[in-house]
């Protein structure tokens, strides 16, 4: 197994409990760490890390005047994204021309059991295979693809980079980015989506579980295109069901994350499981059960009331 992520200087810590996960419950893998230069006593730390757990690793360097002309999120709510999400549309060219398929994740990831299964899944005819977001269809319409097609979640990511090469996909991106800049909200996912939205695999949640996936109302999320449901999600909804209480893959997208204050998930604690298990960070421990279950108890509520109002607002509609 090949895997990819990439980090700076201030996600080290998170990057390291996703790779001792991934190597906790995997055996046999590589891993190439992209990033445009890190401090020489954070990058000893992912090397002592990924040594600990018997992985293989590489650090790939990418040269910050590429980066440079990247458009940046400029919405509070996507303050945490870093330059270093971009690294993945360059993969291909920065990886030997020798690894043909990569498994690409995200540093806010915990890997929860073998994902094995997903490595060996056949993508000869795709560029990759990624999990859509359910309900998420109008980032579709936002980027001008039909809506059947749905939008994914880059952070798991399978990428055949054979198929990247041959098409020259990563010279498809840059160019997207370029004229488009203005329109791009979701950084690389947005550019990923639109260029590759017809030659991606979709995969069942299973193989990417978001936090929307844990947020009330999730069973609920279509996609509806003038007054009509283009995409139900109904397969989706029972695999993500099936997997909620023991996730293959855990995605914590957007905050807060675990260890932001204020952090609902409801498996928030599994990222501190894994980041006992590090050599450097073992001692971090969560915020305490009262403020955890204080700020979730507000989320709900506020989420539970938001529903109530779209559900009233739906119903005197039609009477106005």
């Amino acid at each position: 197994m090949i895997v990819v992520c990439a980090t700076d200087d201030n996600f080290v810590q998170h990057c390291c409990v996703m790779l001792v996960s991934l190597l906790t419950n995997n055996r046999d893998v590589v891993i190439y760490v992209l990033t445009e230069g890190l401090k020489p006593e954070n990058q000893r730390v992912i090397e002592e890390e990924v040594t600990e757990k018997g992985g293989t690793m590489y650090f790939c360097s990418v040269s910050p005047s590429i980066i440079d002309r990247f458009p940046m999120p400029a919405g509070a709510e996507l303050a945490h994204i870093s330059r270093a999400t971009y690294y993945r549309l360059l993969v291909a060219d920065l990886l030997p021309q020798e690894v043909e398929k990569v498994l690409y994740l995200d540093c806010d990831i915990v890997i929860n059991g073998s994902i094995e299964q997903l490595w060996q899944m056949p993508i000869d005819d795709y560029a990759l295979a990624a999990v859509p977001q359910t309900g998420f269809g109008r980032e579709a319409v936002r980027l001008g693809y039909p809506m059947e097609y749905g939008y994914f979640n880059a952070g798991v990511t399978l990428m055949n980079l054979r198929y990247f090469r041959k098409h020259n996909v990563c010279r498809q991106l840059m160019d997207y980015i370029s004229q488009h800049f203005d329109s791009i909200k979701y950084h690389d996912q947005d550019t990923l989506n639109a260029v590759l939205h017809d030659q991606t695999l979709h995969l069942m949640p299973q193989w990417n579980m978001t936090s929307d996936i844990y947020a009330p109302g999730y069973q609920r999320q279509v996609d509806r295109q003038d007054g009509k449901i283009v995409n139900d999600y109904v397969t989706e909804k029972s695999n993500a069901l099936a997997h909620k209480r023991h996730p293959l893959i855990l995605h914590y997208v957007a905050k807060p994350k675990p260890w932001n204050p204020g952090c609902t998930h409801p498996l928030c604690l599994l990222y501190y499981h894994y980041a006992s298990q590090t050599i450097h960070f073992a001692q971090i421990r969560p915020q305490g059960v009262l403020v955890r279950w204080w700020a979730a108890w507000k989320y709900n509520t506020s989420m539970r009331l938001s529903l109530l109002r779209h559900d009233l607002l739906a119903t005197l509609k039609p009477r106005l």
